[in-house]
This record gives structure tokens, sequence and C-alpha cells, in this order.
């Protein structure tokens, strides 16, 4: 799990999460909210991914949650 800024100061978590036929997604919440948002990761498995996030800089994490879908 990573936390970060969204740029306007709000507080993020970015995690992990196994979804549907092996396939991964990366799930961002706002602290003190209900907003959450998801996106697709091409990791392989859980562990991959979680290296994977690890490793995006800050700036990859407000990328990725701007491209994010709401969660539905």
């Amino acid at each position: 799990m990573r936390s970060f800024n969204d740029g306007h100061g709000q507080v993020w978590e970015a995690d992990v999460m196994d979804a549907s036929y092996g396939n991964m997604l990366m799930v961002f919440w706002r602290l003190g909210s209900f907003d959450v948002y998801k996106s697709p990761l091409e990791a392989g498995n859980h562990l991959s991914a979680e290296h994977e996030v690890a490793a995006f800089s800050d700036d990859e994490l407000r990328a990725r949650l701007a491209s994010a879908e709401p969660w539905a």
C-alpha cells in the first residue's frame, strides 16, 4: 500500500487487488471520503503487482489516478 498527495493536498492510498480471471487492479481511495477508483495492472500475480506499485513515483501514481475509473 502506498500513500501519496494528489497535487491538491488530498491524501490518497493506492493498493493492489486480485480481480477476476487472474487480472490485477490498482485501487485508489481518498482518505476521509468514499471516493474509490480502479485501474488495471499488467502484473501477472499479486506479488508482482505489489512490487510494481511500490516502484511507482508519486507522479506516476497521480497519473494513474487521473486515468482511473470510479468504482461502481
